[in-house]
């Protein structure tokens, strides 16, 4: 029995009198290959982001960042990284290998770069445009430091209100400041990664729904995760946590792929909610490809729009 055509039921659906904006989405995420391109995203980030981490505490003043993961309960102690603190040792542990960590985690970047460009139909950036790549590498753990040294908001509390060992406040506070850092983290990332050709303030819903979808996985897998990783680790052992952890990474790499996604599909929607999404945001608008293109000469196209 031949398989359906997926992409012919979603266009056929599509044509249908009265189709909403909301089933246009849904085909569009249907069609949308989330599933491989998060997996992408999980196996990036799992092999990059680990080897800067042991990078960044290997380097002097780690501390800071040392603090920060801990409040988040990552076991920080359990990496098997050595401690830096003189420049001379800095140069003992290899700059050259830094580099090489460096540059083999910017695989990362290269992925999300890749994502964004195919959902939101622009240009892919050229090589020259590299250190884009080295900034979201950084960008992304930092706004996770971030993360963790705002977890001290938490103990504040308003007129003795608390839950637990967390203040209301607290907890109203660090929902908050949570919802920032990821909405500014995922407005500047893709902007680094795509340049002026998606207009400031798409990339802004598309940075604040990022942001919301975020928090909520936060918040819900400071609830579960500690049971599911305990329980996964006690029948699967060190390989749970990996497990644990490639899950974890997929869901957050699915929310980045079906925002940019729903972002695209809601300002190129031809009904009246697409036009006023475009009236006030804009549209992805590509680059020539051309050999003079150069990402830094386009920002006042961005500004026109």
């Amino acid at each position: 029995m031949p398989r359906p055509d997926l992409h012919a039921m979603t266009d056929r659906v599509l044509r249908l009198p009265g189709a909403s904006p909301a089933l246009r989405i849904l085909a569009d995420i249907a069609r949308g290959d989330v599933t491989d391109r998060s997996m992408t995203l999980a196996a990036q980030a799992f092999t990059s982001i680990l080897p800067l981490v042991i990078l960044m505490l290997s380097l002097p003043g780690s501390d800071v960042v040392d603090s920060a993961l801990t409040e988040l309960g990552i076991p920080v102690s359990a990496l098997d990284h050595a401690s830096v603190d003189t420049p001379r040792s800095f140069a003992t542990f290899g700059i050259v290998g830094a580099l090489m960590t460096i540059a083999g985690a910017t695989s990362l970047s290269r992925a999300l770069g890749r994502m964004y460009v195919a959902v939101w139909g622009v240009t892919k950036l050229p090589w020259r445009a590299f250190w884009r790549w080295v900034v979201v590498l950084f960008f992304i753990p930092a706004a996770v430091v971030a993360q963790g040294l705002s977890t001290g908001l938490q103990a504040e509390t308003l007129f003795g209100f608390r839950i637990g060992d967390r203040g209301l406040l607290g907890i109203a506070l660090m929902l908050l400041v949570t919802i920032v850092i990821w909405s500014v983290t995922f407005t500047l990332v893709p902007r680094l990664l795509v340049s002026a050709q998606v207009p400031m303030r798409l990339l802004l819903l598309n940075g604040i729904g990022t942001g919301l979808l975020i928090t909520a996985l936060l918040a819900g897998s400071r609830v579960a995760l500690p049971t599911l990783a305990s329980e996964t680790i006690r029948y699967f052992g060190t390989l749970g946590m990996v497990f644990v952890a490639i899950s974890w990474l997929f869901v957050f790499a699915a929310i980045l792929v079906v925002t940019a996604i729903v972002v695209h599909g809601i300002a190129t929607d031809p009904g009246r909610v697409g036009a006023w999404v475009r009236g006030w945001a804009g549209t992805p608008a590509p680059f020539a490809r051309d050999a003079s293109f150069s990402p830094e000469a386009s920002v006042d196209r961005d500004d026109a729009r």
